[in-house]
C-alpha cells in the first residue's frame, strides 16, 4: 500500500502540485455531497471507525465530537469529513484516488472493533462467506441504501449497491479492495454506475483461492 503523505493544513485547489484535473475532481465530489439527501444517515460506529483511520494515517482528527455506536448521524457530515481528510492525507493525488485509498482501511479497521468482530465472526477466514455478509454490513451502517450479492462464483461476484451515497464509485471500491487485501485475495474491483451516482455495481474478480 502506498505511503501516507500527511500535511497540517486544510487543502486548497491551488498550488504548483495541483492540476486542473484535481480541482475538477474536487468540484465533482463537492456536488456529490450536495446531492446527497439530507435525511441520509450513517451509524456512529462507522464515524468512529473513520476517525481511527484518519489518526492512523497521521492526519489531524477533523472533529472532537463523540459518536455513539448505534446512533444515526448525517451522512453528509461523514462525507464532508472524509473528503477533507483525503485531501490532507493524499495531497499529491486526485481526490477520487484518495477516496479509494482511504476506503481500503475500512474493513481492517472495522473488523478489529468489537462490533466488527461480532458482525464478521460467522465468516471466519472465508472470503466467500464474508462476501455473503455484504448486505447485512451495509444494512446496519447506512440509510437509505441496500446491497445485494449476486453472480457469486469461485473467481468473481457482483455487488449491487442501490441508493448508497457515500462515494459509491470510489470510496466503496476501496472498501472492497481493502477486504480483499485483508483476506490475501489478489483481485480487482470495477465500478459500473447504473444511472444515478448512488446506484453502482461493483464487479469483483480474483485469482483462484488455495484451500
Amino acid at each position: 500500500m502506498a505511503e501516507f503523505l500527511p500535511t497540517s493544513n486544510r487543502p486548497t485547489t491551488h498550488g504548483s502540485r495541483r492540476s486542473g484535473s484535481f480541482a475538477a475532481d474536487l468540484a465533482d465530489l463537492e456536488s456529490w455531497i450536495e446531492e446527497t439527501p439530507r435525511t441520509a444517515t450513517v451509524k456512529g460506529m462507522y464515524m468512529d471507525s473513520f476517525l481511527s483511520i484518519v489518526e492512523r494515517c497521521g492526519a489531524p482528527r477533523p472533529t472532537d465530537k463523540r459518536f455513539f455506536t448505534f446512533k444515526d448521524y448525517p451522512l453528509r457530515d461523514c462525507m464532508r469529513m472524509t473528503l477533507d481528510s483525503v485531501c490532507i492525507i493524499y495531497p499529491d493525488i486526485s481526490p477520487r484516488e484518495g477516496l479509494i485509498r482511504i476506503g481500503r482501511h475500512v474493513y481492517p479497521t472495522l473488523s478489529n472493533t468489537t462490533i466488527g468482530k461480532v458482525l464478521f465472526s460467522v465468516a471466519g477466514r472465508s472470503w466467500e462467506r464474508t462476501l455473503n455478509l455484504c448486505r447485512k454490513a451495509w444494512e446496519v451502517s447506512i440509510t437509505p441504501g441496500s446491497a445485494s450479492l449476486i453472480d457469486l462464483t469461485e473467481r468473481s461476484a457482483k455487488v449491487e449497491l442501490r441508493s448508497i451515497w457515500n462515494f459509491t464509485d470510489t470510496y466503496q471500491v476501496g472498501v472492497m479492495e481493502g477486504a480483499m487485501e485483508s483476506f490475501g485475495v489478489r483481485g480487482t474491483v470495477r465500478p459500473i454506475t447504473q444511472g444515478r451516482r448512488c446506484d453502482v455495481d461493483l464487479l469483483l474478480e480474483w485469482e483462484p483461492i488455495s484451500q
